[in-house]
């Protein structure tokens, strides 16, 4: 048996990774320990036991290696944002400072781990005909587990995160990998900046997109051109060049906005991270820049599908975020948005006619807001040789066993009945192919 007592005065002494203790599990972790050590003077060890299998079985668990406790603590380390995370995320920032209580942190965390679920099963099973009127069947307790993952590939950012906890929890001194967790915290970040790529603003705070959409540029046909413009602006932003906002404009179903997440699915690896703001939001941007300001990612604030009515004054806070007032934008901050209306603001024709003294200064202003995007890049509604390009790329992607005259008069029906011409329009279409060739194959 472990000496339980000496396990949790380490743990109680954490100083950088203190946080961690604050976790419901390792909390019940240690009532758990305390019980096993006869210094809990009310728990009981099946009570406790019970306690800490049902918070891990909440937790997910993609290491083959580790148990569900060693896991969840190796989640809690690379999560956990502290003054030596901190600093190794933040530019420019001294780690080093904080290196020596770091190592001696992950000694003391190594000697949680090794308290393995099938060792404290061991030892609670064994502790608990020590305790009086306890029935048969507590002696079968379930071993701590955690939910494993579905099958299929990990996101690339997730993989990389399984190879650092492989890694930590392979080393036979965890100290000795301080320097290395460093260059990860820097790499992927820490905190919420460590488990996502894709972030929505809501609520005045920053929420983790836990599955983004996948799709990737190989996916996206026809607009090479167009594309390119899009992708170069952000290379050079990734590269600390001097980049520009920029307006996605075009017809509905067009590509703007798979453009953009196809973005961070190909660049994510260079530091790209990319945050969904609602266009009502935007007068939150001091808030949204105090949370990047100071990070090594660069991050896309994306409006989609940007327009105001014309009663509505938020535009004027977008054009202050884009041309800086007295917060400016920071350097690794851009921004992208999404519209169907080229000058974003709604204009009539009372607008050219109003009594206003000064109705043209009015005017432009309101046509001026997309000016303020420093490139406007078009989506025109493809015609009909480039919307039957792009079926017939996706009807390839998916392996569609079609003959391509037969393949164009369904895109030619599709087109003509039901959401006319457009990238959206194309994949539906092939959408309901598969759905009916699957059918077909499977004689429903």
């Amino acid at each position: 048996m472990f000496n339980y007592q000496s396990i949790i005065d380490a743990l109680q002494s954490l100083t950088v990774y203190r946080n961690i203790l604050a976790d419901p599990a390792v909390r019940a972790y240690l009532d758990h320990l305390s019980a096993l050590a006869g210094t809990a003077s009310t728990a009981h060890p099946a009570y406790t036991y019970g306690k800490v299998h049902h918070l891990l079985a909440a937790t997910v668990n993609p290491m083959q290696t580790a148990d569900a406790w060693q896991n969840h603590l190796l989640d809690l380390i690379l999560d956990d944002v502290n003054p030596f995370s901190r600093a190794a995320f933040t530019p420019g920032g001294d780690y080093a400072a904080h290196l020596p209580a770091a190592q001696r942190d992950l000694r003391i965390l190594q000697l949680a781990a090794q308290t393995n679920a099938r060792q404290v099963l061991e030892d609670t099973v064994a502790e608990l005909p020590n305790h009086p009127l306890l029935p048969d069947h507590l002696e079968q307790l379930p071993l701590w587990a955690a939910s494993r993952p579905a099958g299929g590939a990990a996101a690339g950012h997730m993989t990389r995160r399984l190879q650092m906890k492989e890694t930590i929890f392979a080393a036979p001194q965890w100290d000795k990998l301080a320097e290395r967790l460093a260059a990860h915290y820097a790499e992927a970040g820490c905190g919420i900046f460590g488990r996502f790529i894709a972030f929505k603003w809501q609520n005045g705070s920053l929420h983790g997109v836990e599955h983004p959409d996948p799709v990737a540029l190989s996916d996206l046909i026809g607009y090479e051109d167009v594309r390119e413009q899009v992708i170069r602006n952000t290379l050079q932003f990734l590269q600390g060049y001097p980049a520009n906002n920029m307006l996605l404009y075009g017809d509905r179903g067009t590509g703007k906005s798979s453009t953009v997440k196809a973005l961070l699915n190909e660049f994510w690896p260079r530091g790209l991270r990319l945050v969904e703001v609602p266009k009502q939001e935007l007068a939150n941007f001091p808030a949204i820049a105090g949370h990047l300001r100071r990070l090594r990612h660069r991050f896309i604030l994306f409006v989609d599908d940007l327009s105001f009515e014309e009663n509505e004054t938020d535009y004027k806070f977008l054009k202050a975020l884009l041309e800086g007032g007295l917060e400016p934008r920071p350097a690794n901050v851009l921004i992208y948005a999404t519209s169907n209306r080229r000058h974003l603001v709604k204009e009539t024709f009372a607008d050219r006619q109003a009594q206003e003294v000064r109705s043209m200064d009015t005017l432009q202003e309101k046509l001026s807001l997309a000016d303020r995007f420093g490139i406007t890049v078009i989506f025109p509604t493809p015609d009909q040789q480039l919307f039957l390009k792009i079926v017939a790329g996706l009807a390839q992607k998916r392996n569609l066993p079609l003959k391509p005259e037969q393949l164009r008069q369904r895109a030619l029906q599709w087109s003509a009945w039901h959401n006319g011409r457009s990238p959206r329009a194309a994949r539906q279409l092939v959408d309901q192919l598969e759905g009916e060739l699957a059918m077909a194959r499977s004689g429903g």
